[in-house]
């Protein structure tokens, strides 16, 4: 396939399949590689598909920010849909800015003060089970620990105690085949919907939270509707520009974006961070001592989160190095340039966040674990955008960094997670960045 008119030189690849072999066998190290070669700005193929990467400040707030009118979301989060509805992820035009209007509310750091309570009595299970696991030498693993505790936050944060234990199981059961179906439909090149038993699983898996979502829907609207919880917040929601707020299928749609938005990235991240704390102990002493200073043996509350500065560095530079987000697909609506580079309408481009978090232009020693850069220095703007930028910035960037920071503290301040021997080096870049092997750590108390 012959490169588009006026796009910046780029990798061969293979005629029929592009590069798709090399990212395949290795993603990040394939970008890495072209970026070196190539620049901050070039294409790629998938199969056919020719994409405009971007890794560059400047051309991604293009993308993003000023430009954004000109862009729709890419193909792989248009995938997403049928499992999530129209949602805030897949939502376009007017749908997405009266949904944002909406729920914006309920996303104020004021509001979210209220639901570090539910946090941190989602996360007593995981410490019960580290002190079984500090007292047995059983290892753990932790990016399945961290699923479990992150999903039980948002499920707390989402529906306060309207979610009984039992409903919480099925949740824990139905939820993981559906992320990784979707992941493999994103992946996926061709968008066949066959009847095959993986595709059964997954409809099943649909109407088990479908019914869940749904019930617990009913019954407070039923009941008035209101609470402080963000089901009651979004219950309550109404547009100040006329429209009434969300009707029951709209918060079905919402409610499931959240569960996924809210549960793996945070999981993600929270993988990472205990595992670069391990690699680096005395960063890991440094936090600890940070949050027995602060917390004491009491409760920590939202407010205590923004006296823990160590904490939040370690916690912004785990999302520098390993965005769980790392790639920002979208599709332009009409012509348009990035970078000087002509798209025409439809073409595809993909701001890299991962390969611009990891700019030596930007970011001295950047493959570095350097948790003293969120400290008082300046940084170029732009060059870190782990939550997206401009107007469809994730929504729950500040929910997440509180749920990071509370369940990060609370593990902390007990415990160590030692990972034996650096735990895995390798990346998959999937539709979320993930170590690529299991991460086992054994558990001491601190």
């Amino acid at each position: 396939m012959t490169q588009s008119s006026g796009w910046p030189d780029g990798p061969r690849g293979h005629p029929l399949l592009g590069h798709l072999p090399e990212l395949r066998r290795d993603a990040l190290g394939f970008l890495r590689h072209t970026r070196a070669a190539y620049g901050d700005v070039f294409p790629i193929r998938f199969g056919p598909r020719e994409v405009l990467a971007v890794a560059e400040p400047a051309a991604a707030r293009e993308v993003l920010v000023t430009k954004a009118a000109s862009f729709r979301k890419g193909r792989g989060i248009q995938k997403m849909e049928p499992f999530l509805g129209t949602g805030l992820l897949t939502s376009e035009g007017e749908v997405w800015r009266r949904h944002r209007r909406l729920m914006q509310p309920a996303f104020h750091r004021a509001a979210l003060e209220g639901m570090a309570g539910d946090i941190v009595r989602a996360t007593e299970p995981l410490l019960g089970w580290l002190g079984e696991a500090a007292r047995s030498g059983e290892p753990v693993n932790v990016a399945s620990e961290m699923l479990h505790v992150t999903l039980r936050a948002v499920a707390a944060v989402l529906f306060g105690t309207a979610l009984a234990e039992d409903d919480l199981r099925v949740v824990e059961r139905e939820l993981p085949p559906l992320l990784e179906s979707t992941t493999n439909r994103v992946r996926s090149l061709v968008d066949w919907d066959l009847p095959t038993p993986a595709r059964f699983r997954e409809k099943a898996a649909e109407r088990a939270l479908d019914g869940i979502v749904n019930r617990i829907i009913r019954e407070r609207r039923a009941a008035g509707g209101e609470g402080r919880d963000l089901l009651g917040m979004l219950l309550a929601a109404r547009d100040e520009e006329g429209g009434g707020g969300l009707t029951d299928a709209e918060l079905r749609d919402e409610v499931m974006t959240l569960f996924l938005a809210g549960h793996e990235t945070t999981a993600t991240l929270l993988t990472f961070l205990f595992l670069s704390l391990s690699r680096h102990p005395e960063a890991r002493e440094r936090a600890q001592a940070e949050v027995r200073e602060v917390l004491g043996d009491r409760t920590p509350t939202a407010a205590d989160t923004r006296h823990l500065p160590y904490l939040n560095a370690c916690i912004q530079e785990t999302l520098r190095l390993y965005p769980p987000a790392w790639l920002v697909p979208r599709q332009a609506t009409r012509p348009v340039t990035v970078a000087g580079v002509p798209l025409a309408e439809g073409a595809n481009v993909s701001v890299n966040i991962f390969l611009l978090q990891r700019s030596a232009r930007y970011w001295p020693q950047p493959d570095a674990f350097m948790p003293e850069r969120w400290l008082g220095q300046g940084r170029t703007p732009d060059a870190f955008m782990p939550f997206g930028a401009g107007a469809r910035m994730c929504i729950g960037n500040h929910l997440a960094l509180l749920e990071a920071a509370l369940i990060a503290g609370l593990v902390l301040r007990e415990y160590t997670l030692e990972v034996p021997d650096g735990g895995p080096t390798g990346l998959i870049a999937g539709v979320t960045l993930k170590p690529d092997g299991p991460v086992r750590a054994q558990v001491r108390r601190a």
